[in-house]
């Protein structure tokens, strides 16, 4: 019994092939999902015809049956599709930055806050959207505004999509989690007067359709929901926390009350993930690489790869001290409460400027803006035991694991392989298809830890 996740990352979009029975991962593709080159510094655009080709060229290459499918990816993010679901524009992703566009004396972002009371942070699909309509960008034939999540999963079951899941509404804004409905006057302010026909809600985990071939396809979910069920199997003392290009720390709570300060993300009809997000990450460990690799060619040197920095960063923070003396703020992109803040290294000394201090520092960095909600969770956090440490940095690289160590004062256990979220769609499909229940899930998530598809917890 084989489900298929697809997880449309803003990396990379992979398939994984997941053996119901025997608990494994039995195969796994992976295509680039490039960003496309644009002069316009606020965008941050994808293909959205090159992420469907990519779905389908490898669901083609497969060469033994699949009985069902689930997708999930990035959020935030939109697509303005024709009637018939074909795309008309690049994805515009949740990286875009459209909403700070200069409007006469406000910006979109500002307007949209003031004329309905709900303030949307950058990269949010309505206020993409609410920008393109003052700037005149959206396309004339455009009847629809999907997700990648939706257009994909239209394009593979041959219609495009009325409904999706509320971990996908939600995070296009103005949605109510709690209520499972959308703010109607934001919503209005939003769209019109554009003739343009956006998603309504569906039940969780329900089928949107089949394949040409027969495989049943779940509605597509959030990437943060489909993550954490994926490799969470006790949710009320197991935290996730996923370091990729951005950072991101999510706890379970079946009630809706907690701070403020995080987002109230909706759980599969199961309960709420409480949420904390950052905007750099691995991206400013990136940032980091990039200024060292500019040392190495400026001196002469032979250009280097990026595994040959990446070891040269890690071996010199080896050989300094934890926590780092430099404090290093990576919030180099600002954060979804202040777009405008950028990062800073303080507690410079004469003899401290090191490349392993640098190292070191913006690893404790990363950290610490985690950490930051942490505190913001108060009582949600204490019976948090473990935390499930998602993202090829922390699994490649073993300061990060030390840092979330040291600074959350807990268990970390981190999957041997990237893709929660392909796994997670995987099940999510199963279930819609009836091939699991929801009560299966602990004891298969138990069997994939126990068989080495992940390693010991992280001592």
């Amino acid at each position: 019994m084989i489900a298929a996740g697809i997880d449309i990352g803003t990396t990379n979009v992979e398939l994984f092939l997941v053996d119901l029975e025997t608990c494994r991962i039995r195969e796994r593709r992976s295509a680039p999902n490039r960003r496309v080159d644009s002069e316009d510094p606020l965008a941050y655009f994808q293909d959205p015809r090159g992420i469907i080709a990519s779905v389908r060229e490898m669901l083609a290459s497969v060469r033994f049956p699949i009985h069902s499918l689930g997708v999930t990816g990035q959020v935030h993010g939109i697509v303005y599709a024709d009637e018939g679901g074909a795309p008309l524009s690049p994805l515009y992703t949740w990286l875009d930055r459209h909403g700070s566009e200069n409007l006469g004396e406000t910006s979109p972002q500002k307007q949209f806050a003031e004329k309905t009371g709900l303030p949307l942070p950058l990269g949010y699909g309505l206020l993409t959207h609410y920008a393109n309509r003052h700037f005149k960008r959206i396309p004339d034939k455009a009847r629809r505004i999907l997700g990648i999540n939706e257009l994909v999963t239209g394009a593979l079951v041959g219609k495009p999509l009325e409904k999706t899941d509320a971990s996908n509404l939600a995070c296009f804004g103005a949605f109510d989690p709690v209520k499972n409905r959308f703010n109607r006057p934001a919503l209005e302010e939003a769209l019109s007067p554009q003739p343009l026909t956006f998603l309504d809600l569906a039940e969780p985990f329900t089928l949107a359709g089949e394949t040409p071939g027969g495989i049943p396809v779940a509605y597509p979910v959030g990437d943060n929901q489909a993550g954490f069920l994926g490799v969470v199997a006790r949710p009320a003392e197991t935290c996730l926390i996923s370091i990729g290009t951005s950072g991101q720390i999510s706890v379970y709570s079946p009630k809706e009350q907690g701070s403020a300060a995080m987002e109230l993300r909706p759980y599969l009809g199961l309960g709420y993930l409480h949420v904390g997000a950052t905007l750099s990450a691995g991206k400013a460990y990136e940032v980091l690489a990039d200024l060292f690799r500019e040392v190495i060619r400026r001196a002469g040197s032979a250009a280097a790869d990026d595994e040959g920095v990446f070891r040269l960063m890690k071996e010199a923070a080896k050989e300094s001290p934890a926590p780092s003396p430099l404090a290093f703020d990576t919030a180099l992109n600002g954060t979804r409460r202040d777009p405008a803040r950028r990062g800073a290294i303080t507690g410079i000394g004469l003899d401290n400027l090191t490349v392993g201090n640098l190292v070191r520092g913006s690893i404790d960095g990363i950290v610490r803006e985690l950490v930051e909600f942490k505190r913001e969770l108060g009582a949600l956090f204490d019976p948090i035991t473990s935390i499930v440490a998602a993202g090829s940095a922390v699994r490649k690289n073993e300061l990060f694991r030390e840092s979330l160590k040291r600074q959350f004062n807990r268990e970390i256990r981190v999957p041997g392989f990237d893709g929660g979220s392909a796994l997670g769609a995987a099940f999510i499909g199963a279930i819609a298809a009836k091939h699991l229940t929801i009560g299966d899930l602990e004891t298969i998530i138990d069997r994939f830890w126990s068989q080495g598809d992940v390693p010991a917890a992280f001592a």
